[in-house]
């Protein structure tokens, strides 16, 4: 019950953020960079938070180390401007979780997504812009337990060749976000200007319909619930260009 109220928090202030800012946006007045298109491509990294307190605690009760649900995330993307007011793009991430080394076991967990992203530009001056974005999309978690063992010999592991077991599961995944980038531009001319981008993104993704978990071709019943669903800070780094339309 409390993860859904945390949920239903988190979603309803990003909806009355992106709310905010595109009523807003019809105060602007129109400039001649309204008449511009661009297009931007970036690599991301920041932190992931995703709740597998559940997870954590059926493995603490089973004698496996804990999990922590701060993951590293890394990834890249790209979007199009379009006359300076819409945006439509792209962008995939993987998400890396600590390994946590038990005396016999340990295990980790991994993650990656991509979506379709469609936003607008709220609020622009010159290279600075911010906008909402709403992205659809899907991914899947990896959870891996593995015999905590150095070496083993050929031998060894034909004896005994079930020392790890990797589940996973994936799901349709609903992302909103407020970016805010900056377009570091060198050399404008007639014809537009490009330059260095950096920029910042926060969101909340929301694992909107979860499938089964698998172990290769096998459906595991009794796993935690569990999905990618959890609010994340990035960090944008790349180039792209900015074009005045004829």
């Amino acid at each position: 019950m409390r993860r859904k109220a945390n949920l239903i928090a988190a979603l309803a202030v990003t909806a009355s953020v992106i709310v905010i800012f595109a009523n807003g946006s019809h105060c602007q007045e129109v400039s001649p960079a309204a008449n511009e298109n661009g297009g931007m491509g970036y690599s991301m990294f920041g932190r992931s938070v995703l709740d597998v307190s559940d997870l954590s605690a059926k493995l603490e009760a089973k004698g496996f180390s804990g999990m922590s649900d701060n993951f590293f995330s890394v990834g890249g993307g790209g979007h199009s401007i379009i006359n300076n007011r819409f945006i439509i793009g792209g962008e995939g991430h993987t998400l890396l979780g600590e390994d946590n080394n038990g005396s016999t076991y340990k295990t980790s967990i991994t993650a990656g997504y991509g979506f379709f992203d469609l936003g607008y530009v709220a609020y622009s001056v010159k290279d600075l812009r911010i906008y909402p974005l709403l992205g659809i999309g899907g991914g899947g978690i990896n959870l891996k337990i593995a015999e905590n063992i150095t070496s083993l010999s050929f031998d060894e592991v034909l004896d005994n060749p079930k020392r790890t077991s990797e589940l996973s599961t994936g799901g349709f995944l609903l992302n909103f976000a407020l970016g805010v980038d900056y377009l570091l531009a060198f050399g404008e001319n007639e014809k537009g200007r490009g330059g260095l981008l950096f920029g910042i993104r926060a969101g909340y993704t929301l694992a909107a319909f979860k499938g089964s978990w698998m172990m290769d071709d096998v459906e595991i019943s009794g796993v935690p619930e569990m999905g990618i669903t959890g609010p994340y800070i990035r960090f944008l780094f790349g180039g792209g260009g900015i074009g005045k339309i004829e």
